[in-house]
């Protein structure tokens, strides 16, 4: 009797807490804005993250003042209350966010020669066994983007182990068993994949917009429904799902839902990992709603949107094909070129994250400088970001493609002078200490971007003359020029 005197007094308590909440909710005038997915609720059965997992990068990649929601008069909060939903909460921003976009974008971006990986990743999750993945007869960007991947996720501690034999081109790798871990490689890294690029997507065409991310609502008739996001665009809203597993059980759910949300059809995504563009088609005709994949759903979204097929080139915005969060990880040998020559080489440079913001390029190089000559150990260029975001007078976005310059010019050395050419190794110098050397090798790696797509661009004097207009410095002499082409892939 005792025992259920107490049990019913703790139900009590209980509920006290919950109506607390329901006032304290119904007080808030609008919710607080989103500027990324957060971390995948971890399941309660699963022990805390490592330590190591907690730790946060200092910014976030995609800088909110260029990239991020603008307050529009209705927030999606308040849109989805004037429908008679109540919304019982939604998922804030976290410090490791940074840390979950790169890793999401980096397999996002490279799922083709990263799919098997993953697989062998995810299967291993519950048992955190150790697998081996024999490399041998891959190709040689599978090779580089496995073991590349590999790494990062070493560094911040998603597996617990992880070595490759260059000889036998083997992985031996061992995922980590926490709850933050398991739902990334379970489907939270393609949500998160997938909210980064239609940012960039809207961003680029300077629309303005909100989101909410993983609402968990009440729809009129008292049913409960979770969503994945929901973006107000324009005072419109445009509703995405994303799942990476066993769509069937859940798509005649969405088509019902979408009604509820009284949000057209065509505004309506489902974006099903890795099938057939044939099959997207068949399904959005069954369905009523735009069934797409990671291939083929910014096409579809910006249909959705009533935007054109081609983004607009312009300096000032960024690219959906090249998020500014990607711009992280590419290696200075290997740049992700566009399959044709944009209109412009600004736009080409946005692409592949080297816009030669020459305003603040030289101020951000001088205090690099600087900063560097204090270094008391190694560190990596996210914790030197951190520090330059203090003192230089540019936005985060900005400082991000200069660094990516200072990178990809192989300016950043280990101390035994090896190249350190991503954002997650530690460093401890610089090429030069002269920041006018540092400078020049930078514009060397915008011409190197060029060539790389078209070796002829600079046989034109106008297209020279243009070239230092957009990137702010002189041409490199004939002879580094001549390098710079020998370095191009053959028949590029």
């Amino acid at each position: 009797k005792k025992q259920k005197q107490i049990l019913e007094s703790i139900a009590q308590e209980l509920k006290d807490v919950k109506a607390e909440l329901q006032l304290l909710r119904q007080e808030l005038t609008s919710p607080r804005l989103l500027s990324s997915p957060l971390d995948i609720a971890e399941p309660e059965s699963e022990p805390e993250a490592e330590p190591i997992i907690e730790r946060a990068m200092a910014e976030r990649y995609l800088d909110e003042e260029e990239s991020g929601p603008e307050q529009t008069e209705i927030a999606v909060y308040d849109w989805l209350t004037a429908q008679g939903i109540v919304v019982k909460n939604y998922r804030e921003q976290s410090n490791g966010d940074a840390i979950f976009d790169q890793l999401a974008l980096f397999l996002g971006e490279r799922f083709d020669t990263l799919s098997r990986l993953h697989e062998l990743i995810r299967r291993n999750l519950s048992s955190g066994a150790t697998f081996t993945y024999n490399l041998s007869g891959r190709s040689q960007a599978e090779i580089a983007d496995c073991t590349q991947f590999c790494t990062l996720l070493s560094s911040y501690a998603f597996l617990s182990s992880y070595k490759y034999n260059r000889t036998a081109k083997t992985i031996y790798a061992t995922p980590q068993r926490v709850g933050k871990v398991i739902n990334f490689f379970t489907g939270g890294w393609f949500e998160r994949y997938t909210y980064l690029k239609m940012v960039d997507l809207l961003t680029a065409d300077q629309l303005t917009y909100t989101c909410l991310l993983n609402p968990q609502i009440t729809f009129p008739n008292g049913d409960d429904f979770e969503l994945d996001l929901l973006f107000l665009v324009d005072s419109q809203p445009l509703w995405i799902e994303c799942k990476t597993g066993d769509y069937a059980a859940y798509i005649t759910k969405y088509s019902e839902a979408k009604k509820l949300l009284s949000v057209p059809s065509e505004r309506s995504l489902l974006v099903i990992l890795d099938i057939p563009n044939e099959l997207t088609d068949n399904l959005t005709d069954l369905y009523e709603i735009i069934v797409t994949n990671e291939g083929n759903f910014l096409e579809k979204a910006r249909l959705s949107l009533g935007l054109s097929e081609i983004p607009p080139a312009g300096e000032a915005g960024q690219s959906a094909a090249q998020p500014a969060s990607q711009r992280s990880v590419q290696p200075p040998t290997q740049p992700a070129i566009p399959a044709e020559m944009p209109s412009s080489i600004s736009t080409l440079l946005n692409k592949v994250g080297l816009r030669p913001v020459p305003e603040h390029r030289r101020q951000v190089i001088e205090e690099l400088v600087k900063v560097v000559a204090t270094f008391q150990q190694p560190m990596t260029m996210i914790e030197t970001k951190a520090i330059l975001a203090e003192i230089v007078q540019t936005s985060k976005s900005q400082l991000q493609d200069i660094l990516n310059a200072v990178l990809r010019s192989e300016c950043v050395l280990d101390g035994d002078g090896t190249v350190i050419p991503v954002f997650t190794y530690p460093f401890c110098k610089l090429t030069s200490e002269d920041p006018a050397d540092i400078d020049q090798k930078c514009v060397e790696s915008y011409a190197r971007a060029i060539l790389w797509n078209s070796p002829a661009y600079f046989d034109s004097p106008n297209n020279v003359a243009e070239f230092e207009r957009v990137v702010g410095g002189k041409m490199p002499d004939p002879a580094t020029m001549q390098t710079l082409r020998e370095q191009a892939p053959s028949g590029e």
